[in-house]
């Protein structure tokens, strides 16, 4: 028996009940009764505060505020060591610590000294454990003449190397701790059974048109350091920019046993670890024959787990 006029009503109705009420619940659920609200509040992107500290470090730095500033940057490296902008603070921090160790300013690494009768840069800087460069740098010297009574600032090179591969960098610390780092351009190494090599400084040499010339006690000149440390193939040379680099192999054993260049091939390709020129020649300033360097390795500077087996 068919359904008669009044239940087929009532269908209707719990049908178009039904379908309203989907539509509603619907609604409701993809849009929120306040979400135009929520929308139509700003959104603001979550800034690391060492953003910040970076910006007025920057600021107080190009004013010359030196001191200030290395203080707002040390700051924000303790309470936050890893943050977006670790190495752009890491990097002014090592300008201003730079800025400041060369300069006539006093610090904590510099020595007052007053010249005596009889005295000579080099005797001043083996007896203070500096450099005559060094000397020369921080006190403006135009010449290696001094005069009794005259009064030096010696700075103390009591550095340490880190020369770190996976992270492109040369960092230098000094008593205190982190002092300055560099960037490295390339790197041509033997292949080392360690990832951390432990070594020293062992001799300084000075390169100007390929060839080899003598140390300017740190007076003006065009030549270019190269620092040989006590493992054979590891030296630190300059290049002039990142694409001037040469990372082909040598015969290492083209190298003077005490570890400096054989002149007698100053044309041969370098390996070793390049830097940018300005960056060698100040780091030359930094260290002494003996400054402790520890080398951390790239994992492909290391034999492979097969070749170790074998």
């Amino acid at each position: 028996m068919g359904m008669s006029l009044w239940q087929k009503a009532v269908v209707v109705l719990l049908g178009v009940a039904i379908f309203g009420g989907s539509v509603y619940f619907a609604r409701i659920a993809f849009r929120p009764p306040g979400l135009e609200r929520y929308n139509a509040i700003p959104r603001v992107s979550y800034v690391h505060p060492n953003v910040e500290k970076l910006k007025q470090a920057r600021v107080l730095a190009d004013k010359g505020e030196l001191s200030d500033a290395r203080t707002i940057l040390v700051k924000a490296l303790v309470a936050a060591p890893k943050s977006p902008v670790t190495r752009e603070l890491r990097d002014l921090l090592g300008d201003i610590n730079t800025q400041i160790f060369f300069s006539r300013e006093p610090s904590p690494g510099k020595t007052e000294y007053t010249v005596k009768r009889g005295d000579a840069l080099v005797s001043i800087a083996r007896k203070l454990e500096s450099s005559t460069e060094a000397i020369i740098r921080v006190n403006d010297l135009n010449s290696t003449l001094i005069r009794p009574g005259e009064k030096l600032l010696i700075p103390q090179l009591d550095f340490t190397i880190t020369i770190d591969l996976p992270r492109d960098r040369v960092i230098v610390h000094d008593s205190r701790g982190f002092f300055t780092q560099y960037p490295i351009v390339s790197a041509e190494l033997p292949r080392g059974r360690h990832a951390t090599i432990h070594t020293k400084v062992t001799a300084k040499s000075f390169w100007q048109d390929g060839k080899p010339v003598r140390p300017n006690q740190g007076l003006q000149n065009e030549s270019t350091p190269r620092i040989n440390l006590g493992r054979t193939g590891y030296v630190l040379y300059g290049v002039n920019d990142e694409n001037d680099t040469n990372t082909s192999e040598i015969d290492v054993e083209a190298d003077n046993k005490d570890g400096t260049p054989d002149a007698r091939v100053p044309n041969r390709p370098l390996r070793g670890i390049a830097m940018l020129k300005d960056d060698i020649t100040e780091i030359e300033l930094l260290i002494r024959k003996g400054t402790p360097v520890t080398v951390i390795l790239d994992p492909k500077f290391l034999p492979s787990p097969a070749s170790i087996r074998e």
